[in-house]
Protein backbone atom coordinates (compact mmCIF):
# COMPACT_ATOMS: atom_id res chain seq x y z
CA UNK A 1 0.00 0.00 0.00
CA UNK A 2 1.41 3.09 -1.15
CA UNK A 3 1.28 6.08 0.76
CA UNK A 4 2.14 9.88 -0.13
CA UNK A 5 1.99 13.37 1.76
CA UNK A 6 1.43 16.65 0.21
CA UNK A 7 3.88 18.51 0.63
CA UNK A 8 3.92 21.09 3.92
CA UNK A 9 2.48 23.88 3.92
CA UNK A 10 2.84 27.27 6.30
CA UNK A 11 1.64 27.15 10.10
CA UNK A 12 -1.68 28.27 10.45
CA UNK A 13 -2.29 30.48 13.74
CA UNK A 14 -6.58 30.36 13.79
CA UNK A 15 -9.15 28.15 12.91
CA UNK A 16 -10.49 30.14 10.04
CA UNK A 17 -6.85 30.09 8.38
CA UNK A 18 -6.96 26.23 8.78
CA UNK A 19 -10.15 26.40 7.03
CA UNK A 20 -8.75 28.20 4.51
CA UNK A 21 -5.93 25.79 4.20
CA UNK A 22 -8.64 22.80 3.83
CA UNK A 23 -10.51 24.32 1.38
CA UNK A 24 -7.53 25.17 -0.72
CA UNK A 25 -6.21 21.58 -0.47
CA UNK A 26 -9.23 19.87 -1.58
CA UNK A 27 -10.48 22.46 -4.45
CA UNK A 28 -6.70 21.50 -5.85
CA UNK A 29 -7.49 18.22 -5.75
CA UNK A 30 -11.38 18.53 -6.90
CA UNK A 31 -9.70 20.80 -10.19
CA UNK A 32 -6.75 17.40 -11.29
CA UNK A 33 -9.92 15.20 -10.98
CA UNK A 34 -12.00 17.43 -13.51
CA UNK A 35 -8.85 17.38 -15.54
CA UNK A 36 -7.91 13.66 -15.22
CA UNK A 37 -11.64 13.24 -16.25
CA UNK A 38 -11.69 15.18 -19.31
CA UNK A 39 -8.52 13.59 -20.57
CA UNK A 40 -9.83 10.55 -20.14
CA UNK A 41 -13.35 11.13 -22.11
CA UNK A 42 -10.97 12.47 -25.24
CA UNK A 43 -8.96 9.46 -24.87
CA UNK A 44 -11.79 7.18 -25.32
CA UNK A 45 -13.24 8.66 -28.26
CA UNK A 46 -10.20 8.65 -30.04
CA UNK A 47 -9.56 4.95 -29.70
CA UNK A 48 -11.63 1.64 -30.45
CA UNK A 49 -13.69 -0.02 -27.92
CA UNK A 50 -10.87 -2.44 -26.87
CA UNK A 51 -8.31 0.43 -26.88
CA UNK A 52 -10.55 2.53 -25.01
CA UNK A 53 -11.26 -0.19 -22.36
CA UNK A 54 -7.28 -0.74 -21.77
CA UNK A 55 -6.96 3.30 -21.50
CA UNK A 56 -9.83 3.42 -19.10
CA UNK A 57 -8.35 0.96 -16.84
CA UNK A 58 -4.92 1.91 -16.96
CA UNK A 59 -6.40 5.63 -16.07
CA UNK A 60 -8.17 4.16 -12.88
CA UNK A 61 -4.90 3.41 -11.64
CA UNK A 62 -2.79 6.81 -13.10
CA UNK A 63 -1.84 9.02 -10.20
CA UNK A 64 -2.58 12.65 -10.96
CA UNK A 65 -0.37 15.91 -9.29
CA UNK A 66 -0.72 19.49 -7.97
CA UNK A 67 0.98 22.28 -8.71
CA UNK A 68 3.97 21.35 -6.57
CA UNK A 69 4.36 17.83 -7.53
CA UNK A 70 2.47 16.31 -4.45
CA UNK A 71 -0.21 13.91 -5.43
CA UNK A 72 -3.42 15.00 -3.70
CA UNK A 73 -6.24 11.91 -3.53
CA UNK A 74 -10.44 11.91 -3.14
CA UNK A 75 -10.73 12.67 0.05
CA UNK A 76 -13.62 9.88 1.53
CA UNK A 77 -13.26 10.41 5.56
CA UNK A 78 -15.13 7.75 6.94
CA UNK A 79 -14.82 9.33 10.56
CA UNK A 80 -13.04 12.37 12.61
CA UNK A 81 -10.60 11.39 14.86
CA UNK A 82 -9.49 13.71 17.82
CA UNK A 83 -6.73 12.87 19.69
CA UNK A 84 -5.72 14.47 22.92
CA UNK A 85 -1.75 13.70 23.01
CA UNK A 86 -0.66 15.90 25.77
CA UNK A 87 2.37 16.85 24.70
CA UNK A 88 4.45 16.26 21.16
CA UNK A 89 6.05 13.11 21.36
CA UNK A 90 2.71 11.36 22.03
CA UNK A 91 1.33 13.24 19.12
CA UNK A 92 4.39 12.52 17.13
CA UNK A 93 3.28 8.42 17.69
CA UNK A 94 -0.69 8.32 17.54
CA UNK A 95 0.38 10.30 13.97
CA UNK A 96 2.33 7.23 12.52
CA UNK A 97 -0.35 4.89 14.20
CA UNK A 98 -2.92 7.02 12.64
CA UNK A 99 -0.63 6.63 9.13
CA UNK A 100 -0.69 2.55 8.89
CA UNK A 101 -4.99 2.78 9.65
CA UNK A 102 -5.88 5.43 7.27
CA UNK A 103 -6.05 3.02 4.01
CA UNK A 104 -9.00 0.88 5.60
CA UNK A 105 -10.34 3.89 8.17
CA UNK A 106 -9.42 7.27 6.73
CA UNK A 107 -9.95 10.05 8.43
CA UNK A 108 -9.73 13.84 9.37
CA UNK A 109 -7.27 13.44 12.17
CA UNK A 110 -7.44 16.18 14.76
CA UNK A 111 -4.25 16.05 17.08
CA UNK A 112 -3.59 18.45 19.64
CA UNK A 113 -1.02 18.85 22.02
CA UNK A 114 -0.25 21.72 24.61
CA UNK A 115 2.87 23.58 25.22
CA UNK A 116 3.67 26.96 27.23
CA UNK A 117 0.96 27.13 29.65
CA UNK A 118 1.79 29.76 30.81
CA UNK A 119 2.67 31.58 28.05
CA UNK A 120 0.44 34.28 25.31
CA UNK A 121 -2.50 32.37 24.04
CA UNK A 122 -2.65 30.77 20.38
CA UNK A 123 -2.68 28.02 18.35
CA UNK A 124 0.02 26.64 15.59
CA UNK A 125 -1.54 24.62 13.22
CA UNK A 126 0.04 21.88 10.25
CA UNK A 127 -1.98 20.37 7.80
CA UNK A 128 -0.75 17.03 6.11
CA UNK A 129 -2.99 15.13 3.06
CA UNK A 130 -2.19 11.61 2.94
CA UNK A 131 -3.15 9.71 -0.32
CA UNK A 132 -3.42 5.62 -0.04
CA UNK A 133 -3.24 3.96 -3.26
CA UNK A 134 -5.16 -0.08 -2.87
CA UNK A 135 -2.41 -2.64 -3.38
CA UNK A 136 -4.49 -3.40 -6.88
CA UNK A 137 -3.89 0.15 -7.74
CA UNK A 138 -7.79 0.93 -8.91
CA UNK A 139 -8.23 2.67 -5.91
CA UNK A 140 -7.28 5.52 -3.52
CA UNK A 141 -8.57 7.23 -0.28
CA UNK A 142 -7.82 10.73 0.97
CA UNK A 143 -7.08 11.57 4.87
CA UNK A 144 -6.15 14.18 6.67
CA UNK A 145 -4.68 15.17 9.63
CA UNK A 146 -4.47 18.36 11.51
CA UNK A 147 -1.70 19.07 13.91
CA UNK A 148 -2.15 21.86 16.35
CA UNK A 149 -0.33 23.01 19.41
CA UNK A 150 -2.59 25.16 21.69
CA UNK A 151 -0.55 27.71 23.67
CA UNK A 152 -1.15 29.12 26.78
CA UNK A 153 -4.76 29.77 28.04
CA UNK A 154 -6.16 28.37 24.40
CA UNK A 155 -5.27 24.77 25.79
CA UNK A 156 -8.31 25.11 27.95
CA UNK A 157 -10.82 25.59 25.09
CA UNK A 158 -9.77 22.59 23.09
CA UNK A 159 -13.86 21.94 22.16
CA UNK A 160 -14.11 25.26 20.64
CA UNK A 161 -10.95 24.85 18.54
CA UNK A 162 -12.21 21.38 17.43
CA UNK A 163 -16.06 21.70 16.43
CA UNK A 164 -15.50 24.01 13.48
CA UNK A 165 -12.81 21.64 12.51
CA UNK A 166 -14.97 18.27 12.06
CA UNK A 167 -16.10 16.95 8.90
CA UNK A 168 -20.28 17.05 9.40
CA UNK A 169 -22.20 14.21 9.48
CA UNK A 170 -19.37 11.71 10.42
CA UNK A 171 -19.01 9.85 13.60
CA UNK A 172 -16.28 11.64 15.67
CA UNK A 173 -13.88 9.15 18.18
CA UNK A 174 -12.24 10.69 20.97
CA UNK A 175 -8.58 9.18 21.41
CA UNK A 176 -6.93 9.81 25.31
CA UNK A 177 -3.86 8.40 25.19
CA UNK A 178 -2.59 9.13 28.37
CA UNK A 179 -4.50 9.23 31.65
CA UNK A 180 -8.18 10.96 30.96
CA UNK A 181 -8.68 14.06 33.03
CA UNK A 182 -12.28 12.82 34.39
CA UNK A 183 -14.46 15.58 35.49
CA UNK A 184 -12.45 18.13 34.23
CA UNK A 185 -13.00 21.02 32.95
CA UNK A 186 -11.76 19.69 29.49
CA UNK A 187 -13.12 16.74 29.76
CA UNK A 188 -16.74 17.76 30.54
CA UNK A 189 -16.45 19.55 27.02
CA UNK A 190 -15.08 17.36 24.76
CA UNK A 191 -17.08 14.14 26.06
CA UNK A 192 -20.08 15.61 24.74
CA UNK A 193 -18.35 15.96 21.09
CA UNK A 194 -17.56 12.13 21.32
CA UNK A 195 -19.58 9.40 19.58
CA UNK A 196 -17.03 6.74 21.13
CA UNK A 197 -13.93 7.49 23.06
CA UNK A 198 -10.78 5.55 22.99
CA UNK A 199 -8.47 4.58 25.92
CA UNK A 200 -6.38 2.60 27.10
CA UNK A 201 -6.16 1.56 30.73
CA UNK A 202 -3.31 -0.51 31.05
CA UNK A 203 -1.02 2.98 30.03
CA UNK A 204 -3.05 5.38 33.11
CA UNK A 205 -0.71 5.60 35.97
CA UNK A 206 -0.33 3.98 39.65
CA UNK A 207 -3.12 1.24 39.89
CA UNK A 208 -5.33 2.44 37.36
CA UNK A 209 -8.47 2.11 39.32
CA UNK A 210 -9.14 4.84 40.52
CA UNK A 211 -9.51 5.61 35.91
CA UNK A 212 -11.69 2.80 35.75
CA UNK A 213 -14.06 3.23 38.03
CA UNK A 214 -14.47 7.08 36.40
CA UNK A 215 -14.76 5.46 32.90
CA UNK A 216 -17.39 2.85 33.79
CA UNK A 217 -19.60 5.71 35.58
CA UNK A 218 -18.65 8.16 32.67
CA UNK A 219 -19.94 5.59 29.97
CA UNK A 220 -22.87 4.80 31.98
CA UNK A 221 -23.82 8.61 32.19
CA UNK A 222 -23.36 9.76 29.15
CA UNK A 223 -23.99 6.75 27.17
CA UNK A 224 -20.89 6.98 25.40
CA UNK A 225 -19.34 3.74 23.41
CA UNK A 226 -15.90 3.04 24.93
CA UNK A 227 -12.87 1.19 23.21
CA UNK A 228 -10.48 0.43 25.95
CA UNK A 229 -7.27 -1.43 24.50
CA UNK A 230 -6.79 -3.15 27.80
CA UNK A 231 -9.56 -5.46 27.20
CA UNK A 232 -9.02 -5.06 23.68
CA UNK A 233 -5.97 -6.84 24.27
CA UNK A 234 -7.44 -10.05 26.04
CA UNK A 235 -9.62 -11.69 23.62
CA UNK A 236 -7.25 -14.21 23.09
CA UNK A 237 -6.57 -15.01 26.76
CA UNK A 238 -11.22 -15.15 26.12
CA UNK A 239 -10.95 -17.07 23.24
CA UNK A 240 -8.61 -19.86 25.38
CA UNK A 241 -10.40 -19.63 28.39
CA UNK A 242 -13.52 -20.52 26.68
CA UNK A 243 -11.77 -23.53 25.11
CA UNK A 244 -11.57 -25.06 28.57
CA UNK A 245 -15.22 -26.00 28.42
CA UNK A 246 -15.24 -27.52 24.76
CA UNK A 247 -15.50 -31.00 25.29
CA UNK A 248 -19.27 -31.59 26.38
CA UNK A 249 -18.96 -33.21 29.40
CA UNK A 250 -16.67 -30.12 31.06
CA UNK A 251 -19.53 -27.73 29.87
CA UNK A 252 -21.56 -27.99 33.58
CA UNK A 253 -18.44 -26.70 35.37
CA UNK A 254 -19.46 -23.76 33.83
CA UNK A 255 -21.59 -23.24 36.99
CA UNK A 256 -19.48 -24.63 39.31
CA UNK A 257 -16.53 -22.58 39.99
CA UNK A 258 -14.94 -21.82 43.34
CA UNK A 259 -11.93 -20.04 42.60
CA UNK A 260 -10.58 -17.70 39.84
CA UNK A 261 -7.08 -16.90 39.87
CA UNK A 262 -5.51 -14.15 37.89
CA UNK A 263 -1.21 -13.62 37.99
CA UNK A 264 -0.02 -10.01 37.07
CA UNK A 265 3.53 -9.01 36.06
CA UNK A 266 5.27 -7.05 38.57
CA UNK A 267 8.75 -6.01 38.88
CA UNK A 268 9.31 -5.74 42.99
CA UNK A 269 7.89 -9.43 44.65
CA UNK A 270 4.34 -8.56 46.17
CA UNK A 271 4.03 -4.85 44.61
CA UNK A 272 4.62 -3.57 47.85
CA UNK A 273 3.15 -0.06 46.77
CA UNK A 274 0.39 -1.85 45.61
CA UNK A 275 1.22 0.88 42.41
CA UNK A 276 1.13 -1.75 39.32
CA UNK A 277 -1.43 -1.35 37.07
CA UNK A 278 -3.97 -3.97 37.11
CA UNK A 279 -6.81 -3.40 34.98
CA UNK A 280 -5.80 -5.69 32.71
CA UNK A 281 -6.17 -8.29 35.98
CA UNK A 282 -9.44 -6.88 36.61
CA UNK A 283 -10.93 -7.10 33.26
CA UNK A 284 -10.07 -10.40 33.20
CA UNK A 285 -12.34 -10.89 36.37
CA UNK A 286 -14.55 -8.91 35.11
CA UNK A 287 -15.59 -10.65 31.80
CA UNK A 288 -15.88 -13.86 33.39
CA UNK A 289 -18.38 -12.72 36.50
CA UNK A 290 -20.34 -10.84 33.78
CA UNK A 291 -20.66 -14.25 31.63
CA UNK A 292 -20.95 -16.81 34.00
CA UNK A 293 -24.31 -14.93 36.13
CA UNK A 294 -21.55 -14.14 38.85
CA UNK A 295 -22.46 -11.28 41.89
CA UNK A 296 -20.08 -9.44 43.95
CA UNK A 297 -20.39 -10.41 47.62
CA UNK A 298 -17.54 -8.44 48.67
CA UNK A 299 -15.43 -6.31 45.93
CA UNK A 300 -11.92 -6.44 45.51
CA UNK A 301 -9.86 -5.16 48.55
CA UNK A 302 -5.81 -5.95 50.17
CA UNK A 303 -4.53 -9.48 51.00
CA UNK A 304 -1.36 -10.72 52.41
CA UNK A 305 2.27 -9.97 50.41
CA UNK A 306 0.47 -8.16 47.30
CA UNK A 307 -2.46 -9.81 46.74
CA UNK A 308 -6.04 -8.67 46.08
CA UNK A 309 -9.05 -10.61 46.90
CA UNK A 310 -13.08 -10.70 46.46
CA UNK A 311 -16.10 -12.95 47.11
CA UNK A 312 -18.19 -13.77 44.36
CA UNK A 313 -21.61 -16.13 43.96
CA UNK A 314 -22.37 -18.08 41.39
CA UNK A 315 -25.69 -19.56 42.48
CA UNK A 316 -26.00 -20.76 45.75
CA UNK A 317 -22.23 -21.51 46.19
CA UNK A 318 -19.57 -18.70 46.79
CA UNK A 319 -16.24 -18.43 44.40
CA UNK A 320 -13.09 -17.00 45.72
CA UNK A 321 -11.13 -14.70 43.53
CA UNK A 322 -7.48 -13.89 44.29
CA UNK A 323 -5.17 -11.05 42.10
CA UNK A 324 -1.79 -12.72 42.68
CA UNK A 325 1.78 -10.54 41.83
CA UNK A 326 4.32 -12.47 40.61
CA UNK A 327 8.20 -11.72 39.58
CA UNK A 328 8.27 -11.48 35.38
CA UNK A 329 10.01 -10.30 32.54
CA UNK A 330 6.89 -8.92 31.02
CA UNK A 331 5.76 -5.56 31.42
CA UNK A 332 4.25 -4.65 34.48
CA UNK A 333 0.55 -5.09 35.01
CA UNK A 334 0.78 -7.73 31.66
CA UNK A 335 -1.45 -10.98 32.53
CA UNK A 336 0.96 -14.16 33.31
CA UNK A 337 -1.68 -16.66 34.02
CA UNK A 338 -5.55 -17.31 34.24
CA UNK A 339 -6.76 -20.30 36.34
CA UNK A 340 -10.13 -21.53 36.79
CA UNK A 341 -11.19 -23.99 39.27
CA UNK A 342 -14.28 -25.77 39.43
CA UNK A 343 -15.91 -28.55 41.63
CA UNK A 344 -18.69 -30.82 40.42
CA UNK A 345 -20.04 -34.20 42.03
CA UNK A 346 -16.79 -34.67 43.22
CA UNK A 347 -14.50 -33.90 39.63
CA UNK A 348 -12.48 -30.92 40.48
CA UNK A 349 -11.42 -29.28 37.08
CA UNK A 350 -8.73 -26.81 36.88
CA UNK A 351 -8.38 -25.17 33.50
CA UNK A 352 -4.90 -22.76 33.06
CA UNK A 353 -4.18 -20.29 29.85
CA UNK A 354 -0.68 -18.34 30.05
CA UNK A 355 1.08 -16.47 27.09
CA UNK A 356 3.61 -15.38 25.50
CA UNK A 357 4.08 -12.50 22.20
CA UNK A 358 2.91 -15.22 19.82
CA UNK A 359 1.61 -18.03 21.26
CA UNK A 360 -1.18 -19.23 23.72
CA UNK A 361 -1.27 -22.40 25.88
CA UNK A 362 -4.09 -24.04 27.81
CA UNK A 363 -3.81 -26.85 30.33
CA UNK A 364 -6.82 -28.95 32.00
CA UNK A 365 -6.47 -30.40 35.35
CA UNK A 366 -9.11 -33.56 36.22
CA UNK A 367 -8.74 -34.38 39.71
CA UNK A 368 -4.84 -34.14 39.65
CA UNK A 369 -4.11 -35.31 36.26
CA UNK A 370 -3.51 -33.62 33.07
CA UNK A 371 -6.24 -34.18 30.69
CA UNK A 372 -5.74 -31.65 28.22
CA UNK A 373 -2.55 -29.23 26.79
CA UNK A 374 -2.95 -27.89 23.46
CA UNK A 375 -1.04 -24.43 22.42
CA UNK A 376 -2.16 -21.94 19.43
CA UNK A 377 -0.60 -19.27 17.36
CA UNK A 378 -2.19 -16.20 18.59
CA UNK A 379 -0.15 -13.08 18.32
CA UNK A 380 -0.01 -9.81 20.54
CA UNK A 381 -1.67 -7.15 18.40
CA UNK A 382 -0.13 -4.08 17.45
CA UNK A 383 -1.11 -0.40 18.13
CA UNK A 384 -1.93 -0.07 14.64
CA UNK A 385 -4.48 -3.01 14.75
CA UNK A 386 -5.88 -2.01 18.37
CA UNK A 387 -6.79 1.55 16.64
CA UNK A 388 -8.02 -0.43 13.66
CA UNK A 389 -10.70 -2.71 16.06
CA UNK A 390 -11.48 0.48 17.95
CA UNK A 391 -12.74 2.75 15.52
CA UNK A 392 -14.59 0.08 13.14
CA UNK A 393 -17.43 -0.82 15.35
CA UNK A 394 -20.43 1.48 14.67
CA UNK A 395 -22.10 0.08 18.21
CA UNK A 396 -20.97 -0.88 21.91
CA UNK A 397 -19.90 -3.94 22.10
CA UNK A 398 -22.43 -5.97 24.54
CA UNK A 399 -19.72 -8.08 26.78
CA UNK A 400 -17.43 -5.04 26.51
CA UNK A 401 -20.18 -2.92 28.04
CA UNK A 402 -21.45 -5.44 30.51
CA UNK A 403 -17.07 -6.14 31.25
CA UNK A 404 -17.05 -2.48 31.77
CA UNK A 405 -20.02 -1.89 34.30
CA UNK A 406 -19.10 -5.58 36.24
CA UNK A 407 -15.70 -3.98 36.88
CA UNK A 408 -16.68 -1.47 38.76
CA UNK A 409 -19.04 -3.41 40.71
CA UNK A 410 -16.16 -5.64 41.53
CA UNK A 411 -14.47 -2.37 42.30
CA UNK A 412 -17.37 -1.35 45.23
CA UNK A 413 -18.70 1.26 42.88
CA UNK A 414 -22.19 1.36 41.80
CA UNK A 415 -22.97 1.07 38.13
CA UNK A 416 -26.18 2.75 37.63
CA UNK A 417 -28.61 2.23 34.98
CA UNK A 418 -26.02 -1.00 34.35
CA UNK A 419 -27.50 -2.85 37.22
CA UNK A 420 -30.02 -5.83 37.04
CA UNK A 421 -30.60 -6.45 40.64
CA UNK A 422 -31.50 -4.35 43.40
CA UNK A 423 -28.19 -4.41 45.39
CA UNK A 424 -26.12 -3.45 42.07
CA UNK A 425 -24.94 -6.89 41.83
CA UNK A 426 -25.68 -8.89 38.32
CA UNK A 427 -27.61 -11.38 38.40
CA UNK A 428 -28.55 -14.95 36.07
CA UNK A 429 -27.31 -18.04 35.34
CA UNK A 430 -24.14 -19.40 34.01
CA UNK A 431 -24.00 -18.53 30.34
CA UNK A 432 -21.12 -19.88 27.83
CA UNK A 433 -17.38 -17.82 27.37
CA UNK A 434 -17.77 -16.80 23.84
CA UNK A 435 -15.44 -16.03 22.15
CA UNK A 436 -14.12 -12.57 20.42
CA UNK A 437 -11.18 -10.46 19.53
CA UNK A 438 -8.11 -9.28 20.67
CA UNK A 439 -4.93 -9.89 22.56
CA UNK A 440 -3.25 -9.11 25.42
Amino acid sequence: MAQDLVAPRPPAHSVPEIETQLGKLWARAAIARAEAAKAEEALIAAQAEAAARAAAALAAATETSDAGGSHVAARTSVLNLVVVAGDEKTAAACAATIAATAGRHASRSLILSAADPEGPAGIEAHIEALSITTPGGRAETGAETIYITARGETGSHLASIIVPLLVHDLPVALWWPADPPFGSRRADRLLPIADRLIVDGSAWSGNGLDFLAQLAAEADERHLVVADWALLRQARWREALASVYDLPDMRPHLGAVRRIEVQYATRVPGDPDGDTNIVRPVYHLAWLGSRLGMSVTAPLSPGKEGRRIATLRQREHEVEVVLRPAVSELGPGSTVRVEIASRLRGAELIGSVTADDRTVEVSILENGRERVRRSYLAPRLTDVELLGRAVEEGAADPVAVQALAWASRLLGVDSGSHRSGSNGHSQGSAGPLGADRGDD
